[in-house]
């Protein structure tokens, strides 16, 4: 998982680019920083389920890939995507 210190380096670095390409105005940038980081939370959470299903999906073949190989990257980056697809991202 992610630190609460790198979460919040990224929500700035999220935050300053939207306000310097004028693509939003937040009237208080410590709520912004809250919102945002609970959207990137959510989205963190998502993206980990989603690659534990892929990760068990998988294992269940009948001949599963060693991961870290090229057939088990191929499948897992085939089956996020289609997880990911069926979870509306």
């Amino acid at each position: 998982m992610i630190s609460e210190e790198k979460m919040t380096h990224i929500v700035h670095l999220i935050l300053d680019g939207i306000w310097k390409q004028d693509l939003v105005d937040y009237p208080n940038e410590e709520e912004a920083l809250r919102e945002a980081k609970k959207i990137c939370l959510g989205y963190i959470q998502q993206i980990n389920a989603a690659s534990e299903t892929v990760r068990k999906k998988i294992l269940s073949q009948k001949n599963p890939p060693r991961e870290g190989t090229p057939q088990w990257d191929n499948l897992y980056q085939k089956y996020l995507e289609e997880e990911v697809q069926k979870k509306g991202g």
